[in-house]
């Protein structure tokens, strides 16, 4: 499966919890359930966008940190939300996260948005090289360099290859 040039995309930059690594922890959930929810605090993105976004695929660039390499990945997401799941299929340590017992990491006030995703898989240098910022245009390369922000809005100038495995 290709995804089109010039699609639009979720952005998430993502980080290591403590000892567990964001990208095993997630891909070894939907491993075993066929999915996992993801968890992004803070201010909620644009939920008219994301609707778009889903309504158009549902895809998402998950970027690692600077530290891991800063490698992209790419995933694939079906539900938002911004309730808990029912069904607890996400990594065991947002248990710590949710329930308060990280002084250093929770916030009560926080606001919470979920992702269901069905799918993460690397993508190439050339492939992640091609997003840029939808509303600017500018390579995401050059701005992630400037900017703490977590969650961008992005589009591809080049078409992106699905790989049918789970990282």
């Amino acid at each position: 499966m290709i995804i089109d040039k010039n699609s639009e995309m979720l952005l998430f930059r993502f980080s290591n919890y403590k000892r567990f690594s964001f990208l095993q922890e997630h891909v070894s959930v939907i491993k075993n359930t066929g999915h996992v929810w993801m968890l992004k605090l803070g201010r909620q993105s644009n939920k008219n966008k994301i609707k778009d976004i889903m309504d158009s695929g549902g895809w998402m660039i998950l970027r690692a940190p600077k530290a891991d390499g800063g490698n992209s990945f790419l995933a694939k997401f079906s539900e938002v939300g911004d309730k808990v799941p029912a069904d607890e299929t996400y990594p065991t340590y947002y248990h710590e996260i949710l329930n308060g017992t990280d002084e250093e990491f929770y916030f009560s006030s926080a606001a919470r948005q979920w992702f269901k995703l069905e799918k993460i898989c690397p993508i190439t240098d050339e492939e992640a090289a091609s997003l840029v910022i939808s509303k600017t245009g500018k390579k995401v390369d050059d701005v992630i360099k400037t900017t703490r922000t977590a969650v961008m809005f992005v589009k591809n100038e080049a078409p992106i290859g699905v790989r049918e495995v789970n990282v």
